[in-house]
């Protein structure tokens, strides 16, 4: 089975219902029907509940409940921050999101921020639209 780690973009865009929430929810709903299994890590959860900080709190609780029953949450330790500080790249957050993935054996990197990846990783990555297009051929 396919494992797709989902960025924290492509989450929130499903959640706050933002451009591409429609491409999102379809893969969410795979993972549903067990055609792909849908990953994220620990520090997406972190990083919605920072950036909905100015939405109610019952509204972000319920956002990261529905998200952490959909979505299989990934462990990450101290060799995965290591290997992200090593890449010493523009963005910190996507290297650490690339040595989750890449540590718990995804397959893909679903994300609106290919471009920062591109400095780094050598996983697939690619938009949700782009991902979804992917799988039906």
């Amino acid at each position: 089975m396919k494992r797709v780690f989902l960025d924290t973009n492509i989450l929130l865009d499903f959640g706050l219902g933002r451009q591409g929430a429609d491409e999102a929810e379809k893969i969410l709903a795979l993972g549903l029907m067990g055609a792909i299994q849908v990953c994220a890590s620990y520090l997406s959860y972190a990083n919605m509940g920072f950036i909905l900080r100015h939405h109610p709190k019952e509204e972000i609780y319920d956002l990261i409940r529905q998200m952490r029953e959909d979505v299989l949450v990934l462990p990450t330790d101290a060799a995965q921050l290591d290997s992200g500080l090593a890449l010493c790249t523009n963005d910190f957050e996507d290297a650490l999101q690339y040595q989750c993935a890449k540590a718990n054996g995804c397959d893909v990197i679903v994300t609106n921020n290919g471009k920062d990846y591109a400095e780094f990783c050598d996983l697939p990555f690619m938009t949700a639209a782009e991902f979804l297009k992917a799988l039906a051929n």
